[in-house]
Formats: structure tokens, sequence, C-alpha cells
């Protein structure tokens, strides 16, 4: 991805995939989304967007140091919206 990728964490719970499709629709970003996909996770809520080169989605625990590391590393994000909960 570009040098202009945010990295949302909760990104498919309510508030994280509005935001997610509001950036991708409105602004030019890549967005990496990282989600546990507990109880408030819905991934068919970015239908619209899983399937845009602009947009990647990981299951992936926050906790998981190396599993996050490794995400950093590879899309080297120029900001993080934290919007998981726990």
């Amino acid at each position: 991805m570009k040098e202009n990728t945010i990295l949302v964490t909760g990104g498919a719970g309510f508030i994280g995939s509005t935001l997610i499709r509001l950036l991708l629709a409105e602004r030019d970003y890549n967005v990496v989304n990282v989600d546990k996909l507990t109880y408030a996770g819905c991934l068919a809520s970015l239908d619209s967007v899983a399937s845009l080169a602009t947009y990647e989605f990981y299951q992936v625990d926050i906790s998981d140091h190396s599993a996050i590391e490794a995400i950093f590393n590879k899309h080297q994000p120029v900001a993080v919206i934290h919007l998981a909960a726990e």
C-alpha cells in the first residue's frame, strides 16, 4: 500500500466500519482494518469496500504483538485510529 495508509483497529464494529467506508469513499487513503471479530464485529457492513485494492482486513487480536508488528512492518501506516474494545 501507499504512504497514505491508515490502520483502524476495531474496524468491523459499527463506528469503525462507518469510518472505513467514509475514508475509502471520500478521501485518498488506503485502509488496513484489524479486528478480532468478537460479538461487536460484523464484516458484512464492509461488503461494499471488501474488494477494493485500497482496503485490507486482518482478523487479529490487537494483543497479539507479533501479528501486529508484522502488519505494521508490511503496511507502515502513517496513522492509527484505535476503536477496538476489550
